[in-house]
Formats: structure tokens, sequence, C-alpha cells
């Protein structure tokens, strides 16, 4: 199973971090709480949500999960 990274932001609609996935949940997980990847992660919201979103939540989602919520 896939997890990928998801951003919520205030304004702007959820998105993942493109071409960042994991094969277990623990793995995506440490990778966002650590503070060696805090600068890349920045980097990646700011190119697709700009500067002026704020960002309310990063969580780690089953990429599964996304899929079958846009379907259903």
């Amino acid at each position: 199973m896939n997890w990928v990274i998801l951003v919520v932001v205030s304004m702007g609609d959820p998105f993942i971090i493109p071409y960042k996935t994991f094969e277990y949940e623990n793995a995506c997980v440490e990778y966002v709480n650590s503070v060696d990847n805090a600068s890349t992660l920045a980097v990646e919201v700011i190119a697709i949500a700009g500067f002026n979103d704020p960002v309310t939540n990063i969580i780690c989602v089953a990429e599964y999960e996304l899929q079958r919520r846009r379907e259903g």
C-alpha cells in the first residue's frame, strides 16, 4: 500500500505532495515529522499553494483512500 502526504490549506483545495510516496505509514509520518525535511516540504507546498494560503494540516493518508473518495 502506498502512503502520500496530504496538505490541507485554509483557502484552497487539499493536495498531495507530488512524486513522494511511501510504502508504510510510519515512513511517511517519520518523513513529515523530521526537521531535516522541513525545507523540502516548504518548497513543495509553496510551489503548489503559494505564500498566501496558510497550511492547516499535513497528514499521511493511504493513496487508495484518496482515489476512493474522488470516485465516490
